[in-house]
C-alpha cells in the first residue's frame, strides 16, 4: 500500500466521512478528537482547522451533531494538555473563529441556541465539562441562554487580532458563497473537499491589497564599507586566483557525479569508500549534492548504505521528515528494509513512522500475487518485526491485532509462526 504525503485528500475525506457517521451522534467529543489527533501530524491540524472553518462558515456541515463535533475539534486538537485542568484556550489558533461564530450579525448564518451554549461553555470552561459527553446528549440539555461574562476571552481575542498585520486583515476570498435552495448533499461536500486539493482552485485564492514601499535613497559609502568591483576605478585590483577554493569545487563537481551515478546504479567499492569520506569530512555536502526526499527511493535501491550515511546526515535537519515520509511510500524490498532496520539501531525515530512503514509492509505482502516473491518478502518482514521487539525498538501491544492477523494468514511460512509465538510469550 502506497502512500502520498500527509496530508492527502484521502486524509480529509476521512475526516469529512468521520464527521457524517451514523454512529456520530453517540460518540463521545473525547474519542472523536483523537481519532482526528491520531490521523494527522501535528503540523497538518492547522490545514484540519481551516477545512473545518471553512465548512463552518459556509454552512456545509448539514446536522447539529457535525457542526457541534467542528467546534470542539477546533478548540481541542490544538490544546495544550498542561492547560487542560485550567480550561485555558490560549492554545488553539481557532478560538478568535469560534468567539465570532456566537457574536455574527450575519443573518445567512445557521447557529442554533444549542450550538451558541456549546461553544460559550468551550470558551469559558474548556473540554473538562465536555468532552465525556455525546452530541446527542449536548442536544438535548436545556435550550435557555447560558449567563457568561465572556469579557476575558474577548480581550484575549482582540489582543491577537491586533497582532495580525493590517493588510493580512483586509484580504477578502475571490468567491463569494451562493445561496442554495436545497440541503447540502454528502456528494456535493466530497466535490468540495477534492477541489480544494487542486493548486488553480479559486477558493484558495484572496483579494487584498499590495504591500508596498518606497525605495530607500542611496548613501554615500564610507571608507571601510564594502563596494561594488569597478574595473574602470584606479583602486580596482586584479583579482587572484586561488587553488584552494578551485580544488574544494572541483571535489564538489565529482561528489556531484557520484551520487548522480549511485542513483542509477551500484558505485563500485573504491567509488563508495570514497563518497563516504567526502561526506564525513564536510558535514553540509549532503545538502548540496543533489539529493531530494523524490530521488531517495533510487538511492535507497542501488546503494543502500550511501542512503543509511545521507539520512544519518539529515536527521537534524528541518527536512528529514520528507525523506521518512519517502521511505515510507517506497515499495518494500530487502534494501527498503535495511535502511530503516540499520536508521532503527543507530537513531531513535518517531514511533508513527515505523507503524506505518510495518503497516505498509504488511499490505504490501498481502496484496502479491505472485507466491514465490510474496513468501520472500513475508520472511523479510517477519525477521524484521522480530529484530524491533527484541531490541524493544517498537511495543508489539500497538499493533497487536495487525500483526497477529498477519501471522495468522501466513502461518504456512516458519518465520511467520515465529514471529506469532514471540508476539505471545510477551
Amino acid at each position: 500500500m502506497h502512500r502520498s504525503p500527509l496530508p492527502i485528500l484521502a486524509d480529509f475525506l476521512f475526516l469529512h466521512n468521520l464527521l457524517n457517521e451514523k454512529s456520530l451522534d453517540h460518540m463521545s467529543f473525547e474519542s472523536v478528537s483523537a481519532h482526528v489527533q491520531k490521523k494527522f501530524q501535528k503540523n497538518d491540524l492547522i490545514s484540519v482547522g481551516s477545512l473545518l472553518c471553512f465548512l463552518i462558515k459556509n454552512n456545509d456541515l448539514a446536522e447539529t451533531n457535525n457542526r457541534l463535533v467542528a467546534y470542539y475539534l477546533l478548540y481541542d486538537i490544538f490544546r495544550n494538555d498542561n492547560d487542560f485542568d485550567s480550561g485555558s484556550p490560549r492554545d488553539s489558533p481557532f478560538i478568535y473563529f469560534l468567539f465570532q461564530v456566537i457574536e455574527s450579525k450575519d443573518p445567512n448564518f445557521k447557529l442554533t441556541q444549542v450550538e451558541r451554549n456549546f461553544i460559550i461553555q468551550l470558551l469559558a470552561s474548556g473540554t473538562k465539562d465536555l468532552c465525556k459527553q455525546t452530541p446527542h446528549h449536548i442536544r438535548q440539555t436545556d435550550l435557555l441562554k447560558i449567563p457568561f461574562d465572556l469579557t476575558a476571552v474577548r480581550k484575549m481575542c482582540m489582543d491577537k487580532d491586533k497582532e495580525i498585520p493590517a493588510n493580512v486583515k483586509s484580504n477578502v476570498m475571490n468567491v463569494l458563497s451562493a445561496p442554495v435552495k436545497s440541503e447540502v448533499t454528502d456528494s456535493a461536500i466530497r466535490e468540495l473537499m477534492e477541489g480544494l486539493f487542486r493548486r488553480d482552485t479559486p477558493l484558495k485564492s484572496v483579494f487584498g491589497p499590495q504591500f508596498m514601499t518606497i525605495a530607500p535613497p542611496l548613501l554615500p559609502c564610507d571608507t571601510d564599507e564594502i563596494v561594488w568591483f569597478d574595473p574602470n576605478s584606479n583602486k580596482f585590483r586584479p583579482i587572484q586566483d586561488n587553488e584552494t577554493i578551485a580544488s574544494s569545487q572541483s571535489t564538489e563537481t565529482e561528489i556531484e557525479k557520484l551520487v548522480a551515478t549511485a542513483f542509477k546504479q551500484a558505485l563500485t567499492l573504491h567509488d563508495q569508500k570514497i563518497l563516504e569520506n567526502e561526506l564525513e569530512k564536510d558535514k553540509e555536502l549532503v545538502n548540496h549534492i543533489g539529493l531530494t526526499p523524490a530521488k531517495l527511493s533510487d538511492l535507497v535501491e542501488n546503494n543502500p548504505l550511501i542512503a543509511i550515511k545521507c539520512l544519518l546526515m539529515l536527521m537534524n535537519s528541518v527536512q528529514i521528515t520528507e525523506y521518512l515520509r519517502a521511505l515510507v511510500n517506497m515499495e518494500m524490498s530487502l534494501h527498503s528494509v535495511e535502511v530503516v532496520n540499520r536508521l532503527t539501531t543507530v537513531v531513535e525515530l518517531p514511533s508513527e513512522f515505523i507503524h506505518l512503514y510495518i503497516s505498509n509492509c504488511i499490505s504490501t505482502c498481502e496484496g502479491i500475487q505472485d507466491k514465490f516473491l510474496q513468501n520472500r518478502l513475508v520472511r523479510l518482514l517477519c525477521v524484521f518485526l522480530q529484530s524491533l521487539i527484541r531490541k524493544k525498538i517498537i511495543n508489539v501491544k500497538e499493533l497487536f491485532i495487525e500483526v497477529e492477523a498477519f501471522c495468522v494468514e501466513f502461518s504456512r511460512i516458519r518465520e511467520a509462526a515465529d514471529l506469532y509465538k514471540l508476539c505471545k510469550s510477551l
